[in-house]
């Protein structure tokens, strides 16, 4: 018998991997999955050292291929990891993430200037409350953002902090993408605000071979948002990549 593809899913930042609880249960019969938690490391302030730390829990459960299914800060996550050993990626998914540096303007400077000051001064739960509702749909936001609020309230505010610092010092990965031997897919969220699907159709453009997906009823967490919708996209993804044996 030969062994299941293993599936690594990343987390975004303010969430941890409780995001993913509606897609593995119909995954993880034909596939090995893991959902590291980085939720709560305080150390790690750049998305190499993050990706670092996957790689060494993959040579610690001894992976030797992977296909990755990165949300928002995990899709930069693993688009580090498959720049530094992209022998080891059988596929790449960014889930409501982009290859993109974090855009180098007043505007968006000001932005995370904000998030962090918010960090330091309130502490984690105004934070997350305004995170993830914001990764919501305003149908969704009072139904559904409460329980993703109250599970991550209490994480620390370093780790946030660290995040943050991670996210705005991330570079272009573009040509990780453009040079890539293996299937890629990008899911985007009509309605998400925290990446504009602007910016993700602008990354399917200079990305034409991969596939592209658009959740017409979700935000920044379709997974959640529209399980059945994401988990069919994954699906179809999964068998491109050579996934099911």
């Amino acid at each position: 018998m030969e062994q299941r593809p293993t599936l690594i899913f990343l987390h975004g930042h303010g969430v941890d991997p409780s995001i993913w609880d509606f897609l593995v249960p119909a995954l993880d019969h034909d596939y090995a999955i893991q959902r590291p938690d980085l939720s709560r490391i305080t150390e790690h302030t750049t998305i190499d050292a993050y990706a670092e730390a996957v790689h060494a829990m993959l040579s610690s459960s001894k992976i030797d291929q992977c296909i990755l299914i990165g949300h928002s800060l995990g899709g930069y996550i693993a688009l580090a990891f498959a720049k530094k050993h992209p022998e080891l990626v059988r596929g790449l998914v960014l889930f409501h993430s982009t290859a993109f540096a974090d855009a180098d303007t007043d505007e968006q400077r000001k932005k995370r200037q904000d998030a962090q000051d918010m960090l330091e001064q309130q502490g984690a739960q105004p934070f997350v409350e305004k995170a993830v509702r914001a990764m919501f749909t305003p149908d969704h936001r009072d139904s559904m953002a409460g329980t993703y609020v109250d599970h991550n309230k209490t994480l620390p505010v370093d780790a946030l902090l660290a995040g943050l610092q991670a996210i705005r010092s991330r570079q272009d990965q573009t040509p990780v993408l453009a040079n890539a031997t293996y299937p890629v897919l990008i899911i985007a969220g009509k309605q998400d605000e925290v990446l504009p699907i602007s910016r993700s159709e602008e990354l399917h453009k200079a990305l034409p071979k991969a596939d592209y997906v658009v959740l017409d009823n979700s935000a920044h967490l379709g997974m959640v948002e529209e399980p059945e919708a994401s988990l069919r996209a994954l699906q179809q993804f999964l068998e491109k990549a050579g996934g099911r044996e």
